[in-house]
């Protein structure tokens, strides 16, 4: 066949394929573009928009295994670079997210490759990097307040007079979007308070909070509601309290799986349980997998469905290659740090009954007025409303009080002001005897480790533990009063335990 011939039966199925894609008939666009690349080894096209109908199915692995291969042979494709770095950051490998994004950027000074590279580096704990992509970021017009905002987040102290003026402009102009002025108002609330300006500070984030509490209410999406959002969570708490009661418990023995790997850390949001996730994850034979969904994905049926008898060893091989292809590879143990399943301990303990449950705990009023500083970037409509915060707290205590009643000693409370007074005995207890683990004094070191934290907290487990937030509440306590009305008992630190 002559080589024009050749060329054009490559172009014809590169066009039949592309006509495809462009239907969203991925299979038969698949085919003809793996012909394509068996017919020119050497042309990188097919083999790129092979990674693209991966990436549309949700195969990352497989869409990353094409770009690697594909930057491999030709390092100047801006989009492969791109988009390697958006599938890395997908499956948590961001250190090769950040590499890629890197390699982009120098390719082309995209807005959003840079902001891309930020907060990779930012999840690296890399934060003086992060912070100059940051910083650089903002002196552009179009996206200043934009990147003030992630500045102010990562390192309240890198921003300045000038700052503070451009967010106070921002999160006060009526004209500008509603998205853009609550960013600004939570971003001024932490460059306030770096000032000890604490009554602005709260004034900031109560407005930003009253904004963003506002935007979920006219949500179209009724389930996005924070009333409707309570009324779900309050629903499935009394369920999982009344289904998941002793006899039932007690009729099931443990036939789950003997796996000794997951370790779950649950909690309500900011309540320290990323230092525990850091600290753990700094353990040789630990990794740390983050927040995820494996669990739901596997177990929230059986909530329905619970008439029937499940397989919880299954259940719990089904939610162990869950973790493997969301990245637990080679080591004994993992951290699951997804907070909500505190709703799902009774399904942890029948499916894993060798698991360890660590409660992360931290002072009631500290934990909520830590929630209400916090714009979450997704979910958690309940926590934009000092009542409902409080009413949320209620709600997670209560459920953790029942398992406490029909699984004595099952979960491990690890008290954060505990950790924080006394890092040395505290660390040892929770990698040695809380979790049956060898000492590995890298432990002791966790702010040194590597490894991404994707949280709010990203920037502070990045550093020796420290007290000033034990107490933060007292600075704010005469604006607290919705929050100590909402939390009753649990308002005193007593109640803590």
């Amino acid at each position: 066949m002559s080589k024009s011939k050749h060329a054009q039966d490559v172009t014809a199925l590169l066009n039949g394929a592309a006509a495809c894609y462009a239907q969203g008939r991925l299979s038969e666009a698949a085919d003809l573009y793996r012909q394509a690349a068996a017919a020119d080894p050497k042309d990188l096209r097919p083999i790129y928009s092979l990674a693209l109908i991966d990436i549309r199915r949700g195969r990352l692995e497989d869409a990353r295994q094409q770009l690697r291969v594909v930057t491999a042979q030709d390092p100047s494709l801006y989009p492969a670079q791109q988009n390697l770095g958006a599938v890395c950051q997908n499956l948590n490998l961001w250190e090769e997210a950040a590499d890629a994004y890197a390699r982009a950027l120098r390719l082309n000074p995209a807005v959003e490759t840079h902001f891309s590279l930020a907060r990779a580096l930012a999840v690296l704990g890399r934060v003086a990097e992060a912070s100059a992509c940051y910083r650089a970021l903002a002196a552009n017009p179009s996206v200043r307040i934009r990147a003030l905002t992630r500045l102010a987040l990562l390192d309240p102290a890198a921003i300045d007079e000038q700052d503070l003026t451009a967010l106070q402009r921002t999160a006060d102009d009526p004209a500008t979007v509603s998205a853009t002025r609550i960013e600004a108002y939570f971003a001024l609330g932490f460059g306030l308070e770096q000032r000890r300006a604490y009554k602005s500070a709260f004034a900031a984030f109560q407005a930003g909070n009253r904004l963003k509490h506002g935007a979920l209410m006219a949500s179209a999406d009724s389930a996005a509601r924070p009333d409707a959002a309570e009324r779900a969570h309050d629903q499935t708490a009394r369920f999982v309290i009344d289904r998941f009661d002793e006899a039932f418990l007690q009729r099931r023995p443990q036939r789950g799986s003997t796996s000794e790997a997951p370790i779950f850390v649950i909690g309500m949001p900011r309540c320290g349980s990323s230092l525990i996730e850091q600290i753990l994850s700094s353990h040789r034979d630990v990794q740390s997998t983050g927040e995820n969904a494996a669990l739901s994905v596997v177990v929230d049926q059986g909530f329905t469905e619970l008439q029937r008898e499940a397989n919880w060893a299954d259940m719990a091989e089904a939610y162990l290659g869950a973790m493997r292809q969301r990245g637990w590879k080679g080591a004994d143990r993992f951290v699951d740090k997804t907070l909500e399943n505190h709703l799902r301990v009774g399904m942890i303990h029948l499916m894993f009954p060798k698991s360890v449950i660590l409660d992360s705990t931290r002072d009631p009023v500290d934990t909520c007025l830590s929630c209400y500083r916090q714009l979450f970037t997704e979910g958690n409509e309940t926590l934009y409303d000092l009542g409902q915060i409080g009413r949320a707290y209620v709600r997670y205590r209560r459920v953790m009080e029942h398992w406490d009643r029909v699984l004595p000693g099952r979960v491990i409370r690890v008290e954060h002001e505990k950790l924080v007074a006394d890092p040395e005995r505290q660390v040892r207890w929770l990698v040695s005897e809380a979790c049956a683990l060898d000492w590995d004094p890298a432990c002791l070191r966790f702010y040194e480790a590597e490894g991404a934290v994707r949280t709010a907290s990203a920037a502070q487990v990045r550093r020796p533990l420290f007290l000033t937030s034990i107490g933060r509440w007292t600075r704010f306590a005469s604006e607290l009063e919705p929050l100590l009305q909402a939390l009753g008992p649990y308002a005193s630190q007593q109640n803590i335990r």
